[in-house]
């Protein structure tokens, strides 16, 4: 059976546990391996992942966290055709060039509009 080993270091080169990761550290290290295992299965299928869904996290992350993930994002851009980011932060309303924004009129079903 195949086994995946997964080893962290943090910012001195220290390997650590991921379970003494903060939140916003661990949602960062969770997106690096979303990636990673996205390009292993891409390798052992023969096919193409083609589309990366981020949904929510971001509310764990303070001014340089955010700003880590947005960097992380724009970085894999080229190795997937549709990234998909979930976020109901106002920070991140303006940080990608096209959005669907969401929203849900009283009395009526969600609308959704896309925004370039």
């Amino acid at each position: 059976a195949d086994t995946l080993e997964v080893v962290v270091e943090d910012r001195s080169g220290a390997d650590r546990p991921y379970e003494t990761f903060s939140g916003g550290e661990g949602f960062r290290i969770d997106f690096a391996l979303r990636v990673a295992l996205s390009e292993v299965m891409a390798s052992r299928s023969g096919a193409s992942i083609d589309m990366l869904v981020v949904d929510e996290g971001f509310g764990t992350q303070d001014d340089e966290g955010l700003q880590a993930i947005q960097d992380a994002v724009s970085t894999v851009s080229e190795e997937f055709e549709l990234i998909l980011v979930v976020t109901h932060l106002e920070e991140l309303k303006d940080a990608f060039p096209q959005k669907i924004r969401v929203r849900k009129p009283a009395g009526a079903g969600s609308q959704a509009s896309v925004i370039t």
